[in-house]
C-alpha cells in the first residue's frame, strides 16, 4: 500500500499560518477543507493507476467524512437558518439538551465533544433568544442545569420536519441493504472513537 507524502500537508499548513499568525489546528482544518483539495479524491471514472491515487483507504476515508460533513452542513444551512437558530451546532446542542434531560454545561460538551467555552457561549445564546433555560445546579453553584423551553421544543419540531428532505435525501446513492451496512459501519467507527475520548 502506497503511503501519502505529508509534503503537501506541510506546505499548506505553513501557508495558513503566514496568513492566520493566530491559527490552530481546528482553523487550519476549515481552511484545508475550503480550498482545493491537495490531492484529488478519484471518482469512479479515475483511472486506477491514476498517480492522483496517492492517499491510503485511511487518509480517503478520513477525507470522505470531512467532506461529506460539510456537503451536510451547507445543504442544511438553509433550513437552520429558517427556524432562527445561527448554525447547525445550536440545533444539535438543542436536541441534546431535550435528550439529556436537565444536563449542566460540562456535561453537555462532554457528551458533545465541545470546548467548555463553546458550549458556555451557545448555551448562553440559545437562552437569549429564548429557545433553552438555565437554572441553577443544587450540586454544584458553579454550573446551570438546562433545560427547553416551549419556544425550543416548538423549534425541534420545526427543525425535524424541514431537516427531514435532507436527511431522507442523502443517502440516496446506496441501497437500502448499503445504507444499513454503513449504519453499521459508522457505529463501530463512532464507538471506538467514543470510547477512547471519554475514557
Amino acid at each position: 500500500m502506497t503511503s501519502a507524502s505529508i509534503i503537501p500537508l506541510l506546505s499548506s499548513w505553513e501557508d495558513y499560518i503566514a496568513t492566520e499568525p493566530a491559527g490552530n489546528i481546528e482553523g487550519f482544518a476549515r481552511w484545508v477543507l475550503a480550498r482545493p483539495p491537495l490531492l484529488p479524491i478519484p471518482t469512479p471514472s479515475s483511472s486506477k493507476a491514476s498517480p492522483t491515487r496517492a492517499l491510503d483507504d485511511d487518509a480517503q476515508s478520513s477525507l470522505l467524512i470531512a467532506r461529506l460533513h460539510r456537503i451536510l452542513h451547507v445543504l442544511s444551512k438553509p433550513a437552520i437558518k429558517s427556524i432562527g437558530l445561527t448554525n447547525d451546532l445550536e440545533f444539535i446542542v438543542l436536541v441534546h439538551v431535550a435528550i439529556m434531560n436537565r444536563p449542566n454545561k460540562k456535561e453537555l460538551c462532554r457528551e458533545l465533544l465541545i470546548e467548555n467555552s463553546t458550549g458556555v457561549e451557545i448555551s448562553k445564546r440559545l437562552a437569549k433568544k429564548g429557545f433553552i433555560f438555565e437554572q441553577p445546579d443544587p450540586n454544584d453553584r458553579r454550573s446551570s442545569l438546562l433545560s427547553l423551553s416551549g419556544k425550543g421544543k416548538k423549534t425541534i419540531m420545526e427543525g425535524y420536519e424541514k431537516l427531514a428532505a435532507v436527511h431522507t435525501t442523502f443517502l440516496d446513492a446506496l441501497t437500502n441493504e448499503q445504507k444499513k451496512e454503513l449504519v453499521t459501519l459508522l457505529t463501530l467507527i463512532n464507538n471506538y472513537h467514543t470510547a477512547n475520548l471519554l475514557s
